[in-house]
């Protein structure tokens, strides 16, 4: 089915929303105030997904994409739009979610908000997860919407390291694919194999070979098979915004990973408590810190072990799905007279700002930072105090 249709704002996912015969419609690869002809790619109960295939009445803001790839590769989804519109859209998305979520209206002038933290917008990106045909000789990203693969020579937000493997060093690549299926069980059963890569300040690794990162002065290790941040250019004002709310002698930093944040808030008398599941992750923390005590089991494992802490900050930084109930009430618990809460999604971020708020935290402070420039993940860092 084809629709014409006004597009009103963008939502969650950089998705345009219009509106058909009482139904919402979400539309792919559209700006706010466009008219659109769309085909119709979902169809639910109360609205539909669809994918832009003609801009009627285009928005200023709308730029022709710079990647050749850009509507195949599944990788992007923002690269119509300007940079400055990036931006301000996700600042939108952000802000519609704590409203519509979280029931916080920032217009009331309670939350502090600060102005969105911007990088390079382009060969930004120093960690990724390339999908490779080893047989076939090919790599790059899955496409938009299916299981294909789109082999790609050169990819515009991957580092100058990272493109090389695209290109001239594309048999590192197959070679560590070779290796990861024969060492990984669980990839002989996926149609191509996905082998992650980070690049160092002056190594990459494909595997578990650590390399380094210096950020404000301090050198980080890491692999390929570890979280850390993928913006090298951003990161620093992030760890800058963090330390800066940490107050009191006390630490708690919940999904640690390496350490990131806790190498720069341990040492002045603090004591900080690092509490992450992964393994590999501890191993590196290890290596990255001094003065940190470590935790090896999830955040929610530590929840529900009844512990308590004596706290005055806790950071936490998890995954996509936020925090869960029973981390917030452990959190609560504590008594910490800060969380700061680093997060990649706003909308379970959201839903975690209303459980902290039936606790008596109020969210205060709140700032974008534009990690991933041509998309429309945002990434945030808000501070919540007791009341």
């Amino acid at each position: 089915m084809e629709l014409i249709l006004d597009i009103e704002k963008l939502v969650a996912k950089g998705e345009g929303l219009a509106h058909h015969e009482g139904k919402a419609v979400f539309v792919s690869s559209a700006l706010a105030s466009e008219r659109v002809r769309a085909v119709v790619t979902e169809e639910k109960g109360d609205y539909l997904r669809a994918e832009t295939t003609e801009v009627i009445t285009p928005s200023p803001e709308r730029i022709t994409p710079v990647c050749p790839y850009y509507g195949r590769c599944g990788g992007c989804d923002f690269q119509h739009a300007s940079t400055e519109a990036q931006v301000s859209a996700k600042e939108a998305i952000v802000l519609e979610n704590l409203r519509r979520i979280g029931g916080i209206d920032v217009s009331e002038g309670r939350v502090t908000v600060l102005p969105s933290v911007t990088g390079a917008p382009w060969g930004y990106r120093n960690r990724v997860r390339f999908h490779v045909d080893p047989e076939g000789g090919n790599a790059g990203f899955l496409s938009r919407g299916s299981n294909e693969l789109v082999d790609i020579s050169r990819c515009p937000i991957l580092c100058d390291t990272l493109n090389l493997l695209l290109d001239e060093k594309r048999s590192l690549l197959l070679k560590a694919a070779h290796m990861r299926r024969s060492r990984e069980g669980w990839q002989h059963r996926k149609r191509w194999v996905e082998v992650p890569a980070f690049a160092g300040d002056s190594q990459v690794s494909l595997s578990n070979r650590e390399v380094s990162v210096e950020v404000l002065g301090k050198t980080l290790w890491a692999d390929s098979n570890v979280f850390f941040q993928s913006n090298a250019y951003v990161l620093p004002s992030m760890v800058e915004r963090v330390l800066s709310h940490v107050t009191g002698t006390q630490v708690m930093d919940l999904y640690a990973g390496v350490g990131t944040f806790s190498a720069f808030v341990e040492g002045e008398g603090r004591t900080v408590i690092a509490v992450e599941r992964d393994k590999r992750c501890l191993e590196l923390a290890r290596k990255n810190l001094e003065a940190t005590e470590f935790f090896t089991q999830s955040a929610e494992h530590w929840a529900r072990s009844g512990r308590t802490v004596d706290v005055d900050t806790v950071i936490v930084d998890p995954p996509r799905t936020g925090l869960g109930k029973e981390v917030v009430d452990a959190i609560a618990s504590w008594n910490p007279t800060k969380v700061v809460y680093v997060s990649c999604d706003s909308g379970t971020f959201a839903r975690d700002c209303k459980r902290f708020s039936s606790h008596g935290y109020h969210l205060d402070t709140l700032q974008l930072f534009d990690l991933y420039p041509q998309t429309s993940h945002t990434e945030t860092i808000a501070v919540l105090v007791r009341i």
